[in-house]
């Protein structure tokens, strides 16, 4: 709950700092260019890098549980953090 929470709170002040920066910006990536609102360039990124985190955890979790480091969760048990 508490990672929900703490979540809710990131996403709110991400949405705040986008509002406040809502001017056009130039955007360009080798010979591809565009006039794109700052709100969206901040809000992209923060979905990118948290895209990238999550397959970057997924990797480990899954490369643990190959090695046998972590064992197998379950169906009837809770997962962790929650209780």
């Amino acid at each position: 709950m508490a990672y929900l929470a703490l979540g809710l709170l990131f996403a709110l002040l991400v949405a705040i700092f986008a509002v406040q920066n809502a001017a056009a910006v130039k955007i360009t990536f080798l010979l591809w260019s565009a006039q794109v609102p700052l709100a969206l360039v901040i809000v992209g990124s923060v979905v990118v890098g948290a895209a990238v985190m999550a397959l970057l955890s997924l990797a480990r979790e899954y490369r643990l549980r190959r090695r046998g480091t972590i064992p197998p969760r379950s169906p009837q048990e809770p997962p962790p953090g929650d209780g």
